[in-house]
């Protein structure tokens, strides 16, 4: 067994999700590998959650040699016994792929008996496939008369660059050793206009998240488990880019879904089981139960970004232009304070924009030689935030950087904030007051102290994401992530921190957390007890938004 980290990040900062590993079997025990086999059959060991990226995978897992001996001895004759079931699947995925592709060269990875490219031949499609069953292969070629069948894994099948129209990869992703690199082949043999198809397990679906370890997608032949927010990051990081996401139906005989159900005293698996009953035998079951996701995905035009990312894990890190913008309102009496932390040989420039002070922040500005932009009348907190990003991406930057002029947060620690967007690992970074105490040891009052912790764990469940806090007002973005993100249709208000927070995890921006500290004193800008129940009730507002949303129950147009 062999201790990993994480394939998506590099972390190798994890929690322990299950824990499954049998202790009267052996690591050395052979292991045998169904394409059917129950996941109560069998011990999938150890599954951990990267605290950073939040990816699922097993970890220590077994090694890449025995891993494949399993598979090239595989036999599953329950797998032939659904042929009319699984012909139908293939069918449902052709007709969503004819959509984007409707003929040319199309390869299946794990394409096991060659039901799917069987069907696809119908439908003239110049077919291919990758196996690594020997038995699966004679199948192929000996029943269904499929030539084009090669031996092994994709790397070892050593295809021809820029090839095929279309790839299919179902079921197959989470098997892989390493998905990454299988998805950086995939992307060289596939056309620049070619679609990539891909289904997986849903580890954050619904049934997952009731049945746990018990959900028949934890199986021991599982080495990742993908959820829609982490594959699309993988399909990123492998230069390519999701262009329709929808969730995955199966079909299968009565008699093997009641099979498979009856493990299982759960209510949702009852109510399926009493349909399932009044249906005659054989009869062909299509289920959608939301626990698959399928993508389809094409390239991006350049790798030119994986490149970046491969040198700046060597150390070369870029210099990017970094622009810090103070959001103003009464900030007289402590933006000299502010001003003077502030590390000059790091930032580029610095921008200020009042939202019509009542005290002489404008002159003071002014007087120190700020580039200062004034709002006539007093606008908000949001909409203040909105001008400091236009301006700071109409100057040019790469980096912005967010900090209030009010002295409460410590601007020498940007350096930290701004490196993880300059190594390529993050697009916005979060100045945290709840990692190492922060908020406590610098007086943040304990009534808001645990509402704030209480709204960060609504927000995290909500947003399927883990970080400490989404109230902070110091904050670095990248221009990447101003760019796609449209923050112009958040509030001006300051829920505004949190829509812009929920729209880049809408958009699977990558945000990472620094640990800061905090001062509070009369001169410290907070908000009050009032303004703070409406703050919390804007953030709840947000989060419905968010979910009705992501489940295209609504459109909203600032997740657009």
């Amino acid at each position: 067994m062999k201790e990993t980290k994480c394939l998506l990040c590099g972390s190798n900062l994890y929690e322990v999700v299950y824990n499954l590993a049998h202790p009267d079997k052996t690591v050395d025990e052979p292991y045998a590998y169904k394409i059917t086999q129950s996941s109560l059959e069998s011990s999938p060991g150890r599954i951990v959650r990267c605290r950073k990226c939040g990816f699922v995978y097993v970890n220590p897992r077994e090694e890449a040699e025995k891993i494949a001996a399993a598979y090239k001895q595989m036999q599953d004759d329950l797998y032939v016994a659904e042929e009319s079931g699984r012909r139908k699947a293939a069918k449902i995925i052709l007709k969503k792929l004819s959509r984007f592709r409707t003929t040319g060269k199309i390869l299946e990875i794990g394409c096991s008996t060659g039901f799917f490219l069987d069907e696809a031949r119908r439908l003239k499609w110049d077919v291919y496939g990758v196996e690594m069953s020997k038995w699966a292969i004679d199948y192929c070629k000996g029943k269904l008369n499929l030539e084009n069948i090669y031996e092994g894994t994709l790397e070892e099948a050593k295809l021809p660059y820029n090839f095929f129209d279309a790839i299919v990869m179902s079921d197959v992703i989470e098997h892989l050793y390493d998905p990454r690199q299988t998805l950086n082949e995939v992307r060289r043999i596939l056309k620049p206009d070619g679609v990539l198809c891909i289904s997986t397990p849903d580890i954050d679906s619904f049934l997952s998240r009731i049945l746990k370890a018990r959900w028949w997608g934890i199986q021991r032949a599982h080495l990742f488990y993908f959820s829609r927010k982490t594959l699309e990051e993988m399909l990123i990081a492998s230069g390519f880019k999701a262009i329709k996401f929808r969730s995955h139906a199966r079909v299968f005989s009565v008699d093997y879904w009641k099979k498979r159900l009856s493990d299982y005293d759960n209510p949702a698996c009852r109510i399926i089981m009493s349909f399932l009953n009044i249906l005659p035998k054989g009869h062909l079951v299509k289920l959608n139960l939301y626990d698959q996701i399928e993508v389809y995905a094409k390239k991006k035009r350049s790798l030119r970004y994986i490149d970046d990312d491969e040198r700046r894990e060597f150390g070369e890190r870029k210099k990017m232009k970094t622009i810090v913008v103070l959001p103003a309102y009464n900030a007289a009496r402590t933006l000299e304070l502010t001003l003077k932390d502030i590390p000059k040989d790091i930032v580029d420039d610095i921008i200020l924009v009042d939202d019509a002070s009542r005290d002489n922040t404008v002159e003071t500005a002014k007087k120190i030689g700020l580039k200062v932009f004034v709002h006539p009348k007093n606008k908000g907190y949001g909409a203040n935030q909105k001008t400091c990003y236009q301006k700071a991406l109409e100057l040019g930057a790469e980096i912005v950087v967010m900090v209030h002029p009010d002295y409460q947060y410590d601007p020498t620690i940007i350096p930290q904030l701004i490196r993880p967007i300059e190594d390529g690992r993050a697009d916005a970074v979060f100045g945290s007051r709840m990692m190492k105490g922060g908020a406590l040891e610098g007086g943040m009052p304990l009534w808001k102290h645990n509402a704030n912790i209480l709204l960060t764990a609504l927000e995290n469940v909500a947003f399927g994401t883990y970080l400490t806090e989404y109230h902070s007002g110091f904050r670095a973005y990248s221009a990447k992530y101003l760019n796609t993100v449209n923050f112009l249709a958040d509030s001006d208000g300051f829920v505004f921190d949190t829509e812009i927070i929920a729209q880049g995890l809408a958009h699977y921006l990558k945000i990472e957390e620094v640990p800061i500290r905090t001062r509070y004193f009369d001169e410290a800008s907070s908000i009050k007890l009032i303004p703070s129940v409406l703050y919390g009730l804007g953030i709840l507002k947000t989060i419905f938004k968010y979910i009705l949303h992501k489940k295209e129950l609504m459109h909203f147009r600032q997740f657009e």
